[in-house]
């Protein structure tokens, strides 16, 4: 007996979960160095935390000229230590 195929989905259906997290934000939030002192910003990603990264810029790319990345060294979420990046870009009329 044939077997029933399965339901299809188009491309539109693929939605990308936007909260992405990251290992570490530097300078961490307890350096003593000012922002005058600061030189670089660095950020640490496990592999799977790069991957979602890239796959959220490459979409949104798709739409917008410029891209904001936002590190939110203070906010470290306490269930698993991670931190918060956002991803904006300025809206143009």
């Amino acid at each position: 007996m044939d077997e029933p195929h399965p339901k299809r989905e188009s491309a539109n259906a693929v939605t990308i979960d936007t909260n992405v997290r990251c290992l570490r934000i530097y300078p961490t939030e307890d350096s003593d160095r000012t922002l005058a002192e600061l030189q670089a910003v660095g950020i640490k990603l496990s592999k799977d935390q790069a991957i979602h990264l890239a796959r959220v810029l490459l979409a949104v790319t798709q739409q917008w000229d410029e891209v904001d990345i936002t590190a939110w060294r203070f906010e470290r979420r306490q269930q698993d230590g991670t931190y918060r990046l956002t991803i904006t870009s300025r809206v143009r009329p």
